[in-house]
């Protein structure tokens, strides 16, 4: 939630030891009074199992992959990456050997071609 906040919330913010993003913290999470929302410890007893469930559940999603449009904007099939796909996703099969071989060629051809 993106909760609006005057200057004088900014000013007693700072004030009283809070943080600017704890608004929308606690209007997120809190309970929704008469005159504003308050955070309590059911409410963070709540957000915790949420948090659980979703920790559990991404470990399980651990090297999935979604294939997706050029745009972005729609998934075209999703599986299970296998090491060399998630290297290759994230950068990292330029590292280690094949990078050294790489840096040393591209020195080798700008000292041949005299730079």
């Amino acid at each position: 939630m993106n909760i609006a906040t005057t200057a004088h919330a900014v000013i007693r913010c700072g004030e009283r030891g809070f943080r600017e993003t704890d608004f929308d913290l606690i209007a997120e999470y809190g309970t929704m009074t008469n005159e504003g929302f308050l955070l309590t410890r059911k409410d963070i007893m709540k957000a915790e199992r949420a948090a659980k469930i979703l920790v559990h559940r991404l470990s399980k999603l651990q090297d999935s992959f979604v294939a997706t449009t050029d745009d972005g904007g729609a998934a075209k099939t999703i599986f299970r990456v296998t090491r060399k796909q998630r290297r290759r996703q994230t950068g990292r099969w330029q590292s280690g050997l094949f990078a050294l071989l790489v840096s040393t060629a591209v020195l080798f051809v700008s000292f041949a071609a005299g730079g």
